[in-house]
């Protein structure tokens, strides 16, 4: 395992795909994030990744009795429960919550959330397109479609991360 490298994945938009149908209060409501329908290639490649990278997964949550729990359950019944797992205040910034002592990088869907993470030293992003972001071409990064199948989206992110460690 590289232990010099530490992959941070996010939850909603990337392993758990967004309902776009859903209204902002529907998001409060208990159960609503145990509920979001999987996106298996990149859970799938998360779990090749996790044998060889030390992978954690990154995501916000409300500051209520139930969202976190909600996703802690979403992660157990999607065979990703033992991974590490860092709860974010919604709306602050990820940066704030991890090791900087690694080259960390963050599979995210959300370009704010990348334009953060980059701006420290050693913090790289790779923004998962997820068929409704990426819209107005914000991040000029490194991208992942998010169509691909779990091998390649495998493939695809080792490479990304050699690329990074080699620069």
């Amino acid at each position: 395992m590289n232990k010099n490298i530490k992959l941070y994945i996010d939850m909603d938009g990337c392993l758990a795909k967004w309902n776009t149908d859903a209204s902002i209060e529907e998001t409060f409501e208990p159960g609503y994030f145990a509920g979001l329908e999987p996106e298996e290639s990149l859970i799938d490649a998360v779990k090749m990744l996790a044998q060889e990278y030390d992978v954690s997964i990154l995501s916000a949550v409300y500051q209520d009795n139930h969202s976190a729990g909600d996703k802690i359950s979403w992660l157990k019944k999607n065979g990703l429960g033992f991974l590490d797992t860092i709860f974010v205040p919604y709306g602050e910034s990820k940066q704030k919550y991890i090791n900087h002592d690694y080259t960390s990088i963050l599979i995210d869907d959300y370009s704010k959330n990348l334009e953060e993470w980059v701006l420290t030293s050693n913090c790289y992003g790779i923004k998962f397109l997820n068929g409704i972001n990426s819209t107005k071409g914000q991040w000029t990064g490194f991208m992942i479609p998010g169509k691909m199948n779990s091998q390649a989206l495998y493939k695809t992110i080792r490479g990304i991360v050699s690329e990074i460690v080699a620069a």
